[in-house]
């Protein structure tokens, strides 16, 4: 029986490695089905494949590899295309504002009147920061919502279309 810091695989490497290594090399728009990454992972646990997926895209965006396996329902995952990487962060954002408001609903049910004073003051203190980036997180994207609106009505009044620049 191996204990909880052995590796699980014979070469040693941890399992989102392995993914990583898979992936690094593959063009953009492959898919990459959960039969391959089970494959790849000698197990069939989807939880460990997710873990492991998670947090190779973690290590793609800490290298700065544009090669972020984004998940496709029915298929399992797919490198994304250069246009996909924005939809993508946006997404991330909208999570994590429903995330906040969560954050901020749960402390609005907070049971005030069983705390102690200190606990009282600490769980005032948590909500006003939670309400704080709430704001904050809506304002900028009402803020965004607007400069795109306006850049849109210029482009369109000087007969521009956007383009996308392509890095190196």
């Amino acid at each position: 029986m191996s204990d909880l810091f052995s590796p699980r695989r014979p070469d040693g490497r941890a399992e989102w490695r392995v993914i990583y290594d898979f992936a690094a090399g593959l063009p953009y728009g492959t898919d990459v089905k959960f039969a391959r990454i089970a494959e790849l992972l000698d197990t069939d646990d989807r939880a460990r494949a997710h873990r492991a997926v998670r947090r190779c895209n973690r290590q793609f965006t800490q290298d700065s590899l544009p090669r972020v396996l984004g998940n496709v329902r029915g298929v399992g995952y797919r490198i994304l295309q250069p246009a996909d990487y924005a939809p993508a962060a946006m997404n991330i954002q909208r999570q994590a504002r429903r995330k906040v408001t969560s954050a901020v609903d749960l402390m609005r049910t907070a049971p005030l009147a069983d705390m102690t004073p200190g606990q009282r003051d600490w769980a005032h203190r948590v909500t006003m920061v939670l309400v704080d980036n709430e704001l904050r997180l809506r304002s900028q994207e009402d803020w965004q919502k607007e400069a795109e609106r306006r850049l849109a009505q210029l482009e369109q009044r000087a007969g521009l279309t956007p383009k996308v620049i392509e890095h190196d």
